[in-house]
C-alpha cells in the first residue's frame, strides 16, 4: 500500500500521500546517500602519492635536473595549487579544490632519473578526489602537454 502511495505521491500529487510514508521516503533517501558518500571516500594527496607506478609517464631526453626544474614550473602555472615539491624524493604533491563542476583533484608527480643520466622520467598520477566526480581534469594529459612544449617531445615509457 505504502509504495503505491509513494509511487503515485511522486507521479502526482505530493498532497495524497500520508506524512508518515514521506517521511520514510526520506529517511531511505538520506540513508542511501550516506552509504554512497562513505563508499566513496574521497581521495586524499596520500592516496596520489601512494599510487607511484600506476599513473601515465613520459620519458625526456633531458638530465634530472633539467626536467625538475621545468615539471615544477609546469605545476605551478597549470591552476594545480603545489602543496610540496620534494627534491631529495623528487616528487611534487599539488590539488585543486572544489570548483564549479569538480570536487577537486590530487596530483602527484614523479620525476626519476633513468640509466645513463641522458634521459628522464615523469609519471602523472592524477585521483580524484570522489571517485563520481566525473567532471575532473585530466592533469597528466595537460602537465605532459606543456612540458613537451618546454623540453621538446617525450615518448612513453
Amino acid at each position: 500500500m505504502q509504495i503505491r502511495y509513494i509511487l503515485v505521491g511522486l507521479i502526482t500529487d505530493y498532497s495524497k500521500v500520508p506524512p508518515e510514508t514521506l517521511m520514510i521516503c526520506f529517511l531511505v533517501l538520506l540513508i542511501i546517500t550516506i552509504v554512497v558518500l562513505l563508499l566513496t571516500r574521497g581521495k586524499t594527496l596520500a592516496d596520489a602519492k601512494a599510487g607511484r607506478g600506476t599513473g601515465k609517464s613520459r620519458i625526456y631526453d633531458k638530465p634530472l635536473d633539467v626536467v625538475w626544474d621545468a615539471t615544477v614550473e609546469v605545476v605551478k602555472t597549470s591552476g594545480l595549487d603545489l602543496v610540496a615539491e620534494d627534491k631529495s624524493n623528487w616528487t611534487i604533491l599539488a590539488q585543486r579544490g572544489m570548483r564549479g563542476f569538480t570536487y577537486g583533484e590530487n596530483v602527484a608527480v614523479f620525476v626519476a632519473e633513468l640509466d645513463g643520466k641522458t634521459a628522464t622520467r615523469v609519471e602523472v598520477v592524477n585521483k580524484r578526489s570522489f571517485a563520481a566526480n566525473i567532471t575532473a581534469a585530466n592533469w597528466a594529459s595537460r602537465i605532459f602537454r606543456e612540458l613537451d612544449k618546454n623540453l621538446g617531445p617525450g615518448h612513453q615509457a
